[in-house]
C-alpha cells in the first residue's frame, strides 16, 4: 500500500470575542484543510498585563482522528500555557499522514502608565491623575483613602500614593509629595514650555532661567529614559522616543521643575 502525505496550509476564520468576566480577550477560530473540512477548533488566551505570561493556546481536535503536535518551541503537547507574547508556530500530523501548519499570535495589552501632575492654587493643591495602558477602566486608590482619579483643595503637605488596578487587576504604584514652603526662585522666574504635546517621539524643551544645569526625561514610571547637560542654554530638541508617557524634569542648583508629556 503507498501512503501519500497531503501538505495543507491551514486557514484560520473566526474573530476576537471580549469576555467580561476579567476582561479576558481570547480569539477563537477554526482550521479547515484545503478541501474546507474543519479539523481543529482553538482558543488563543491572550496576556491579561504587559509582560505577563500567562498566555495559553488551547486545541480542540475532531473525533476520530488521531493527530500529533510539533511546536516551533519544542513543546509536543496538544495545549500550550504560560506563554509571553509572540507568534507560536506548529506542525499538526494525522495518523493518516495528512500534515498542516498553523501559527497563533499571542498578544499584550500595552503598559499600564501615570502621571501625577501638581496645580499650585497656592493655598491648596490639585493632583492631576494621567493614566495610559493596559485595559480600562481603572480603579483608584489613594494613601487618603480617596478613589477618584484626582485630589482636589490639598492643604496638608506630604507624600500621596495611588494604586492604580485596571480591569485585568494589573497594578501601577505611583507617588508624588506635596510642598507648602515657599516658592524657590526657579518657580518664581522660570518658564518652561515642551511642544509639541502630545508628540510623535520628536519635540522641544524651553525654559528662560539659565539657572538649569541638566534635563533628565524619565518614563511614567520613573525609569531615566536620557540625562542631559544644558548649562548656558535655554533650550533642547529630544527625538526617537517610542510611544509612552514621560516626565521632563529640569533641574538648578535649587529646584527641580517638572512636566508632564505624552509620544503617540
Amino acid at each position: 500500500m503507498k501512503t501519500t502525505t497531503r501538505n495543507f496550509i491551514a486557514s484560520l476564520v473566526i474573530g476576537t470575542s471580549l469576555f467580561s468576566a476579567n476582561a479576558e480577550i481570547i480569539t477563537s477560530g477554526i482550521i479547515q484543510n484545503s478541501i474546507n473540512q474543519q479539523v481543529i477548533s482553538y482558543n488563543v488566551h491572550h496576556l491579561s498585563c504587559a509582560n505577563a505570561n500567562d498566555g495559553s493556546i488551547d486545541i480542540e481536535v475532531v473525533a476520530g482522528t488521531t493527530y500529533f503536535f510539533s511546536w516551533e518551541n519544542g513543546n509536543n503537547e496538544q495545549d500550550i500555557n504560560n506563554l509571553a507574547a509572540g507568534i507560536y508556530r506548529v506542525k499538526i500530523e494525522t495518523n493518516e499522514g495528512e500534515i498542516i501548519f498553523s501559527s497563533f499570535e499571542i498578544t499584550s495589552p500595552s503598559l499600564l502608565q501615570g502621571v501625577i501632575s501638581q496645580n499650585d492654587l497656592q493655598t491648596s493643591v490639585n493632583l492631576d491623575l494621567l493614566v495610559q495602558g493596559g485595559t480600562a477602566p481603572y480603579n483608584y486608590t489613594w494613601t487618603t483613602q480617596e478613589t477618584s482619579e484626582d485630589i482636589l483643595g490639598i492643604t496638608t503637605e506630604g507624600i500621596y500614593e495611588v494604586n492604580i488596578t485596571d480591569v485585568n487587576g494589573c497594578q501601577l504604584n505611583i507617588g508624588t509629595y506635596v510642598y507648602f514652603g515657599e516658592a524657590g526662585l526657579l518657580e518664581q522666574t522660570n518658564t518652561v514650555k515642551l511642544y509639541p504635546n502630545p508628540n510623535n517621539g520628536n519635540g522641544t524643551i524651553s525654559w528662560d532661567n539659565a539657572d538649569i544645569e541638566t534635563i533628565e526625561i524619565t518614563t511614567g514610571t520613573g525609569q531615566l529614559v536620557n540625562s542631559i547637560q544644558v548649562k548656558n542654554l535655554t533650550s533642547l530638541s529630544f527625538d526617537n522616543l517610542s510611544s509612552g508617557m514621560y516626565v521632563a524634569n529640569l533641574i538648578s542648583a535649587e529646584e527641580k521643575q517638572s512636566i508632564q508629556f505624552i509620544v503617540q
